[in-house]
């Protein structure tokens, strides 16, 4: 994953000075906060219009950004942003990690020089600075500070549901599996505007100590308090500081370098697609969600394991198995390999290994995938009502469509998302009717065309879930055609 830099400017005689820098990381693990500087640039962005951040599930505190910042649209800061995706493709994780590398407000400034690489290569010297000073602009007119003291009630909610689940966290768990206790911070900072998104980002700091930053979305607010998926939190905050570990143990290895070119010159398509576009970077995606795996395998049940082991197949991680049984090695011959980075040379043979025979791999979890399915260990789609999935000349009048599943569900609401043909080939949802009496089925409304072309997705991994947590290994996809009138 890319790392975040942050952005600090002042309104200085030297455009951009650091403030005096901060001599060292924090110490440890900070609890999860709501960071006013993440939230204003996260604001700015939205306003220029990043797809990123344009996030409504938390309608409490986004219909409140959107009210009190429209006369600020076209902003010299908003403008200055906008320029730079276009310039220097700024997006994603770049943006909260500039608040992070930023004093606090209302003056912000770099709390460490800004370089070339930090706070994040997408920002430099030259584009950082001058945005900083229009961020202070623009802070101090749309009267910023004003408006996050009327937020302070939501984001102490926020910062309490969080915290609840974060303290299950096994926080030693790092130390004992990695063999070595992280250098530095790890900080877990909640967007309120991230919506779906999850980045990571460091801070190094002059005596070569590092903040770890996990800055988590993937909430939204129901009856006007916060809720959130709190598996996905769970295994979003391992990921992230896992990474703390993984990257500096590989990265630091000039014997994986090749190897991992050959990996992922194997699978370059679909990794470039998630935005993985070299060696290094896949191979540490690899590890840090076979960590992810190990940490479930001790701390949950057979369900979550299944689930997000799927959950990286889907994603075209397809060796996933294979790295999760190599860290089971790891684990079991802790004499012979004391810490993680020890246990390098054998990663440089899974390389060869797996970028030799992608064909196999798939075939076997091929087979896998139809195992679990006819062992009752996995939820599918077994039927589309009143029509079969794929059909053509589906009534345009039908108001219903019926999804039924071989188990029973929990019943509590739905998950779809367009298709391979987007937004213009997907169903328009009027709302849910409801689930069957034995619950393995859910019943839609919608609005159909006449000659018209649909497809969407029923998403594995959300709302479609039996009591026992057994969930789709992928989501499924359901196309269709209506007849004409």
């Amino acid at each position: 994953m890319k790392k975040i830099v942050f952005l600090f400017t002042g309104l200085m005689i030297v455009l951009g000075a650091a403030a005096k820098p901060k001599a060292t990381a924090t110490t440890g693990v900070s609890e999860p906060a709501v960071d006013r500087r993440v939230e204003l640039m996260t604001i700015v962005a939205r306003l220029a219009g990043y797809p990123e951040y344009q996030s409504k599930f938390t309608p409490a505190y986004t219909d409140s950004l959107d009210a009190w910042f429209a006369p600020y649209k076209e902003h010299p800061a908003v403008e200055y942003m906008r320029m730079m995706r276009e310039k220097t493709g700024l997006s994603y994780n770049a943006v909260p990690i500039m608040g992070v590398y930023l004093t606090d407000p209302p003056r912000l400034r770099p709390r460490l020089p800004l370089t070339e690489m930090q706070p994040e290569s997408r920002w430099g010297v030259k584009y950082g600075t001058k945005f900083i000073k229009l961020l202070n602009k623009f802070y101090k007119e749309a009267r910023c500070e004003e408006f996050f003291a009327r937020q302070d009630s939501l984001f102490t909610q926020v910062e309490k549901a969080f915290g609840d689940v974060f303290a299950e966290i096994d926080m030693g768990w790092f130390a004992r599996f990695f063999g070595k206790e992280a250098q530095g911070g790890m900080v877990p900072v909640v967007g309120m505007g991230f919506g779906g998104g999850n980045y990571g980002g460091d801070i190094v700091y002059p005596d070569s100590t590092v903040d770890r930053y996990a800055f988590m979305g993937s909430w939204g607010m129901r009856d006007g308090k916060p809720y959130f998926d709190p598996e996905m939190f769970r295994n979003t905050i391992v990921h992230e500081f896992c990474h703390s570990f993984v990257n500096p143990a590989l990265e630091g290895d000039a014997e994986l370098a090749r190897p991992a070119e050959r990996l992922f010159s194997a699978y370059a398509e679909p990794m470039r697609a998630q935005a993985y576009g070299d060696g290094r970077t896949v191979l540490n995606e690899t590890f840090v969600r076979a960590a992810v795996i190990r940490y479930l395998m001790e701390h949950a049940d057979t369900a979550a394991v299944d689930k997000e082991m799927w959950m990286q197949i889907g994603r075209r991680f397809i060796w996933m198995p294979e790295a999760v049984a190599l860290l089971g090695e790891y684990e079991a011959h802790r004499d012979r390999y004391p810490d993680f980075r020890s246990f390098v040379p054998r990663i440089v043979a899974f390389c060869d290994e797996i970028s030799a025979r992608p064909d196999v791999l798939e075939r076997r979890r091929a087979e896998e995938k139809q195992e679990m399915i006819r062992s009752g260990r996995v939820l599918d789609v077994v039927a589309v009502e009143p029509f079969g999935n794929g059909a053509q000349d589906v009534d345009p009048s039908l108001t219903e469509i019926t999804i039924r599943f071989n188990r029973p569900l929990v019943g509590r609401g739905y998950a779809f998302n367009p298709g391979p043909g987007g937004t213009d080939t997907f169903i328009r949802i009027k709302g849910l009717k409801g689930y069957s009496e034995d619950k393995t089925a859910v019943t839609i409304r919608v609005e159909l065309e006449p000659d018209h072309e649909y497809g969407f997705y029923v998403l594995h991994g959300l709302s479609f879930v039996t009591p026992e947590g057994i969930h789709m290994l992928e989501d499924y996809l359901v196309k269709f055609r209506t007849r004409a009138e």
